[in-house]
């Protein structure tokens, strides 16, 4: 292994340590502002749909909030954690549920072979580059049966968006260099080439994180550092209908896309070989992510039986709903320009979205023949008063005059 990498997995290890810093991230995850929650509670419902045996092992284990619930259910939890002062923290968030707690590398487990039925690791293999060599010790404390959950960074994601050449690889390279902000990439067959090598089959991979704020997806590039897109995700911290209506389209739509279309994903593993059913899970995956980078999405969309389609209705009676998915619908349109609405989307909804779509063209119209009608000067717009030119400030009253006299858009007496 390089000095680089090695100073890299030392420095993760080690960052948490500090007891200041814990609370810090201990008050964060429980605390609601922008999409905190919504990720917190895509963690926890995915992890409730894959916990299996009795003997649990959390490793990173961090606060605690990935595996408190399984140990309050009953479960026989064990949390490894390098940080002593984590360890403590979890110690107090679980209150009366029993858990053991012990300080560990999370490559050097200090924990017998074959013990656990069920081995789960949020947002910890992400921070380092040797997750195969980490998976190989999750291995060894696992038993012959036994279950793997873990997230990692999807580097088809990135290739899909920005193709498998230069600009891809820089982007790699930056990461492996900014110590702070690292995250761990792998394709998704690369994860299958670890569970045949290891005797493992794939029991899911899941793209998660569509338009979790912590979990970038390079697809939304265009909007997610807008202010405006960031104040509508803020609102789910007030408004339960955003908000169930954000894990609605995660859990219902998100899910079951290829691992091309978020920016990480969730990995699901059973240690059972089936080099066979592998194979078959990843010409499927393959056909789908081809179909993402070739910009045919259309087949890899998930199909709503009627009773998701009435449910999908009633949740776009709520206006902030019907914008976040007209929002996030138009960068689909932006990069996927072939794709039809209607077949995915509600009676009367795909022909609102397509209104709303013609009223902002409009508008942008209108707007850039103003702006370029006041800078040409053509048309004697371009004046100044004291050396301070003052004709930007006429294009809002060209645009009114573009769209109501030349454009008909607005009805005698109306105001643009």
């Amino acid at each position: 292994m390089s000095e680089n990498k090695q100073a890299l997995i030392d420095w993760k290890t080690d960052a948490w340590k500090d007891a200041n810093m814990v609370s810090w991230y201990s008050k964060r995850m429980f605390e609601n502002t922008g999409t905190n929650q919504l990720k917190h509670q895509l963690e926890m419902r995915y992890i409730e749909r894959y916990a299996t045996g009795k003997r649990v092992l959390d490793v990173g284990i961090g606060t605690g909030r990935g595996s408190i619930p399984l140990a309050q259910r009953g479960m026989d939890v064990t949390g490894i954690d390098s940080s002593q002062a984590m360890l403590d923290e979890t110690r107090r968030l679980a209150g009366d549920a029993p858990m053991t707690l012990l300080p560990g590398d999370v490559a050097r487990l200090p924990l017998p072979d074959a013990d656990f039925d069920f081995l789960l690791s949020l947002n910890v293999v992400v921070h380092f580059p040797h997750w195969r060599t980490i998976l190989q010790e999750w291995d060894r404390v696992l038993k012959p049966g036994g279950r793997i959950l873990f997230d990692i960074h999807s580097l088809d994601h990135l290739e899909a968006v920005y193709g498998a050449g230069e600009a891809t690889q820089r982007m790699v390279a930056e990461g492996e260099a900014a110590f702070g902000s690292y995250m761990s990439l792998a394709r998704a067959h690369e994860i299958v080439a670890w569970a045949d090598d290891n005797g493992y089959c794939v029991e899911a991979i899941t793209a998660v994180g569509g338009f979790v704020v912590s979990t970038r997806n390079h697809w939304l590039n265009n909007i997610e550092t807008k202010h405006w897109w960031n104040r509508l995700l803020g609102w789910m911290t007030s408004d339960p209908k955003l908000f169930e209506f954000a894990l609605w389209l995660e859990t219902e739509v998100v899910w079951q896309l290829p691992t091309t279309a978020t920016g990480r994903y969730m990995v699901v593993l059973d240690k059972k070989p089936d080099p066979a059913g592998n194979a078959a899970w990843l010409a499927a995956q393959e056909q789908l992510n081809g179909l993402w980078r070739a910009g045919d999405i259309a087949q890899t969309l998930p199909a709503f039986p009627e009773q998701k389609v009435e449910r999908l209705q009633t949740m776009l009676i709520h206006p902030r709903n019907t914008y976040l998915l007209f929002e996030l619908l138009k960068v689909v349109r932006t990069h996927f320009p072939g794709i039809s609405l209607k077949d995915y989307l509600p009676q009367g909804i795909s022909e609102l979205f397509e209104d709303w779509q013609l009223q902002e063209e409009i508008d942008l119209y209108a707007l850039r023949v103003a702006g370029e009608w006041r800078r040409s000067g053509d048309f004697g717009a371009k004046f100044e008063h004291a050396g301070v030119p003052f004709g930007p400030g006429m294009e809002y009253n060209m645009m009114r005059d573009i769209l109501v006299d030349y454009l008909n858009i607005f009805a005698q007496g109306e105001q643009p």
